[in-house]
């Protein structure tokens, strides 16, 4: 086996691995193309500039929070007009697409390149992205605030009236009103109650009620902490689970994808990253998260060839154990996402086990193109990329651990 691999990723081990600074570099180089290029409505951002073979041409209000997000801490760091003149613009596109008439209003998870709702069939809605696009746009709030900007905040961003007129209120709003509603999950498979969500939603309403009452909207405030509450006491109660630590959904509709039966995802982590630091439900050191982390980690490891054959890496982490998804077809057999792989990393460095960051660090680039480019998944056996070339989630998730963690 071991030399059957090494054939296979020939290719790749010409090249040495890319130090952290570089990779980071290359990341934020195609995190600005992709949001930057000049077919797409400014603002938005194609999840990859693949075409076909997977068709990611597209704009998702998830992946696009979770890349501005990164953006945004960026600027925090760096304090780059570049990045701080494209978070503006992005606000703008956001906005303009929040009064677009679409088949289930701000719980619409895919847009046209134009800025108009995806109009196929889909896993419809998708109540995380309203949620992670309010967090983010929340601590760009904070930032214009401490730089004295009030004006923009209350004229673009959050205006305490109703019905709403701002991009953060109306998802807020939104949020306030649905968390009690089934939707899809981050995978866009499984209708149910889902921790990623609620999460997102827990901590969405939780920063808008500080943010509200921050800006005299008492009222609003009291009502978004009230629902965040709920939400929280829910997730407690729900998805907390003795054997595995966190469970990702409950409440399935139709019974689901019928052959995940685990309830073993990567998801809950994702969730727990992407409400950092403003969550406060689960500390990452907390007993049902460490056991979920052991969860994950030995089902993968044990799951994925690649992780034997190179057993010095970190571990390949997938989205789920039953993943049928290869980044092609949904008949295959699903393999370890870069951006999974990078926020086990990511984990590790916020419990101060630099070591272990290191090398889920290595795992990812290892399997890269050692030139700058991460696409989707890298395949199970034999190591080489495949799914979505350059994927815009990849990369933003290589940016955010590596800020996160001090590492630039």
């Amino acid at each position: 086996m071991k030399l059957f691999l090494a054939f296979f990723l020939l290719p790749t081990v010409v090249f040495a691995l890319p130090s952290k600074n570089t990779q980071f570099k290359n990341s934020l180089k195609v995190v600005i193309e992709n949001a930057s290029k000049p077919d797409v409505r400014p603002g938005m951002v194609v999840a990859s500039p693949s075409r076909s073979q997977p068709d990611y041409y597209f704009d998702w209000v998830r992946d696009t929070a979770l890349t501005y997000r990164a953006l945004i801490d960026y600027y925090e760091l760096k304090k780059d007009s570049q990045i701080k003149k494209m978070i503006f613009t992005w606000i703008d596109a956001e906005a303009y697409r929040q009064n677009q008439p679409t088949f289930t209003g701000l719980g619409e998870p895919k847009y046209f390149i134009d800025g108009s709702g995806y109009t196929g069939g889909w896993g419809r809605p998708q109540n995380d992205g309203p949620a992670l696009r309010a967090i983010a746009m929340i601590k760009f709030a904070r930032l214009l605030l401490a730089e004295g900007n009030q004006d923009y905040v209350l004229k673009k961003l959050y205006h305490g009236v109703l019905p709403a007129d701002s991009v953060i209120k109306k998802d807020l709003e939104y949020t306030a009103h649905h968390w009690r509603e089934p939707s899809f999950d981050l995978w866009e498979e499984e209708m149910g109650m889902h921790f990623y969500t609620l999460l997102s939603q827990h901590t969405a309403l939780q920063e808008g009620a500080r943010l509200a009452r921050e800006l005299g909207d008492g009222a609003a405030a009291d009502f978004y902490q009230m629902e965040s509450s709920k939400i929280g006491l829910m997730i407690k109660n729900e998805f907390q689970d003795s054997q595995i630590g966190l469970k990702a959904t409950i409440g399935l509709v139709n019974g689901g994808l019928g052959y995940k039966n685990s309830n073993i995802d990567v998801a809950p982590l994702l969730a727990l990253l992407h409400t950092s630091p403003y969550q406060q439900l689960f500390s990452f050191q907390s007993r049902s998260v460490k056991r979920y982390i052991n969860t994950l980690t030995e089902t993968f490891k044990n799951l994925y060839a690649i992780n034997k054959t190179f057993p010095d890496l970190g571990v390949g982490i997938g989205r789920y154990p039953e993943d049928r998804y290869d980044g092609y077809h949904t008949t295959g057999s699903g393999n370890p996402w870069f951006l999974s792989t990078l926020a086990l990393g990511e984990y590790y460095c916020q419990t101060g086990a630099m070591d272990k960051m290191e090398q889920q660090v290595k795992r990812a680039l290892f399997h890269s193109d050692r030139q700058g480019a991460l696409s989707e998944q890298f395949n199970q056996n034999t190591g080489h990329m495949q799914g979505a070339r350059e994927l815009t989630w990849s990369h933003n998730a290589f940016m955010t651990a590596m800020m996160r963690c001090n590492l630039i």
